[in-house]
């Protein structure tokens, strides 16, 4: 099963100038938990993980999707994901963005769930999570959240 796992905000934005413009550290604690369990398999956007990350996730197999065929210490470099996706068969792996490898997924019909934190402003970002409302349905959503001002739910959506 492959689910994809992000934070966005009422107009589905995840990153502005390449940087998550939010700071809960309960959401980022929920992104942890979650990519630990079914085996820890998380797949990243060469982007999003140099921008957002500071090395492989810890306690997790991190695959890398970039163009850059260099070798990342920690992490299996992936360079074409429609093979990546082909090869992979049942086993369960979480996608952490960017925006491209989500659209990419979603595209190939691969995203059977969607696990989003959904932030209840606007950030005025630049990336943003695909359109899911028409192939997605909510399946369940946390009651409201509140940290450092900000408002959010976590929800999990299933492919309709």
């Amino acid at each position: 099963m492959i689910r994809l796992i992000a934070a966005i905000d009422r107009k589905r934005g995840i990153a502005k100038h390449g940087y998550m413009p939010w700071n809960i550290p309960e959401d980022e604690q929920f992104f942890t938990d979650q990519t630990k369990t079914f085996g820890g398999h998380v797949l990243t956007g060469g982007v999003t993980f140099r921008g957002t990350y500071s090395g492989p996730l810890k306690d997790r197999h991190n695959y890398i999707l970039t163009h850059d065929p260099t070798p990342i210490k920690g992490a299996v470099v992936v360079n074409d994901l429609t093979k990546l996706l082909a090869e992979w068969g049942d086993k369960d792996l979480w996608v952490s963005g960017g925006s491209q490898v989500f659209e990419e997924v979603m595209r190939a019909g691969r995203a059977d769930e969607l696990y989003l934190t959904l932030i209840d402003a606007d950030f005025g970002c630049d990336r943003f999570f695909p359109e899911y409302d028409s192939a997605y349905k909510l399946a369940e959503q946390s009651e409201p959240c509140e940290q450092n001002g900000f408002h959010f739910t976590y929800a999990r959506y299933v492919k309709s």
